[in-house]
């Protein structure tokens, strides 16, 4: 899949390695359906995790497998040291990005949870 528009994949060559927490909520995301994301907040920076398809997978050695899968793919925003720098206007436009889609992923989820409850009453 594409990276989100003004997001590119977490490159550890670059980045380094994903940190443990921000790895296992990577892989609690992979489960949902596809194309659900969320934020996830870093020193500095917030990342974003997106369920999608992978064509390869990794088995209990660590080697890749070809085959069907699903992952928690984690992308961090491009040029973020360009987007960070302060506006006039109090927010950079990372922060309303940012804001904007935590508001999006709390409102789905919020939804969803819902709407599973209502199905579990009846």
């Amino acid at each position: 899949m594409r990276p989100p528009p003004l997001w590119r994949p977490w490159a550890p060559e670059l980045d380094g390695p994903i940190p443990p927490t921000l790895l296992a909520r990577a892989n609690d995301l992979a489960v949902l359906p596809a194309g659900t994301t969320e934020s996830f907040p870093l020193p500095g920076v917030t990342a974003l995790i997106r369920a999608e398809p992978s064509v390869w997978g990794r088995d209990e050695k660590g080697d890749l497998v070809p085959g069907c899968f699903q992952v928690g793919a984690v992308y961090l925003p491009t040029a973020h040291e360009t987007i960070v720098a302060p506006t006039k206007g109090g927010l950079t436009k990372l922060e309303i990005a940012v804001g904007a889609l935590t508001i999006v992923s709390l409102t789905v989820g919020t939804i969803a949870t819902i709407a599973a409850w209502k199905k579990k009453r009846r």
